[in-house]
Order: C-alpha cells, then structure tokens, then sequence
C-alpha cells in the first residue's frame, strides 16, 4: 500500500501505542505496565502513514531459538480493510522465517481466514489451549 511504512523494532512511545491501542479498547492503565511490556519483547513491527500516525503494530514473544508468540496484532480503526494488517504480516513473517522462529497466536474465530492466507492452521493433535479467563 502506498505510503504505508513498516518497521522492525523501531523506537516506540507507550502513549502513542496506548492511543493505538485504545481504538481497540485494550488500552492499558497505568502507562507504566505498558512501558514495562515493551521491554520484555523479542520484537515488534509498527506500521506508520505518510504524516508518521502510528496505524498498526504487533509485537512478539520468543526464547529467540525455536517459538514465537505473536500478540497484540492491531490496525487502528480509521484504517481496518486497506490491506495494512497483510503488510504487517507479511513483514512479521519474513522477520520470523529469517530468525528461524515457529510462530503461534491465538486468533478469534472471524479473524481465521485472515491468518490462514499466511500458512497458519487450527491444529489439534493432541494439544489443547489452556486459559485462565476468571480470577483466580
């Protein structure tokens, strides 16, 4: 897409990406928890338009050897259904298969065909996702 620019790892404010994330209703209070987060990845990519507006981002988990889980894949509202989450992902996908890495996610069921056009499937060999979703 034209004047969409994506990039690995680039220098990310926390209250731009909670402004991001905010058109999602995930935003994350305090910022602080935010902030902390952001050090703990592996990596990221953001997407940016041409006035540099932050417009999509995701970011990733690793051990750096063989996994990788992708989280928080988002494109702000404005800008859904123009082809820029696929650009993320093709960039993501790119950056994994260069570090050797098998990605994994956790996809809500309308978004399934939109992960499956880049190679992943719903497997269920004998592995079962396991969640805590209720105080505890």
């Amino acid at each position: 897409m034209k004047g969409i620019r994506v990039d690995r790892n680039e220098s990310i404010n926390a209250i731009e990406l909670n402004d991001l994330y905010r058109t999602n209703n995930w935003q994350i209070d305090p910022i602080e928890k935010l902030e902390k987060s952001l050090q703990t990845l592996w990596g990221w990519l953001t997407a940016r338009n041409q006035e540099n507006r932050l417009i999509g981002f995701v970011q990733v988990l690793s051990d750096g050897i063989r996994h990788a889980y992708i989280l928080k894949m988002i494109v702000h509202s404005d800008f859904r259904k123009q082809g820029i989450g696929s650009i993320i992902m093709t960039e993501l996908m790119t950056m994994l298969r260069e570090n050797n890495l098998y990605p994994t996610l956790v996809a809500t069921p309308e978004n399934d065909k939109f992960y499956e056009k880049f190679g992943f499937e719903a497997e269920s060999n004998g592995f079962k996702a396991m969640c805590i979703r209720k105080a505890y």
